[in-house]
């Protein structure tokens, strides 16, 4: 198997989020564990193989100055998740996007 043709060790299933402020001056974060759980809803084949779920977590500083949680999750390389498109998924999340995330996915819809 030439490294082209290996599979991916990790599937991204949310894509990076961040709090945002809302409307009247608040920060509103992501809650990662409630997205993961309405995901793990939609496939409920993956749901045995929670434990090979991955969050990474990291801390960006908006634009006004606030300082907020940045996240994602990705999962372990399976044959049950080999063909999953995350672009399926993002209205659980689509709120929170990061703006390069945004951007990225608003570029391959078109």
């Amino acid at each position: 198997m030439t490294t082209d043709s290996m599979p991916p060790t990790r599937v991204q299933i949310v894509f990076r989020i961040h709090g945002k402020i809302t409307g009247d001056g608040k920060l509103s974060e992501p809650d990662i564990y409630y997205i993961l759980e309405k995901w793990l809803d939609r496939h409920p084949e993956i749901k045995k193989r929670r434990q090979d779920i991955r969050i990474v977590r990291g801390r960006w500083t908006l634009p006004q100055g606030v300082r907020t949680e940045v996240v994602d999750a990705s999962i372990a390389w399976g044959e049950d998740i080999a063909r999953y498109d995350p672009a399926q998924d993002v209205d659980l999340y689509e709120y929170y996007l990061a703006d390069d995330e945004k951007d990225r996915k608003a570029g391959e819809n078109h």
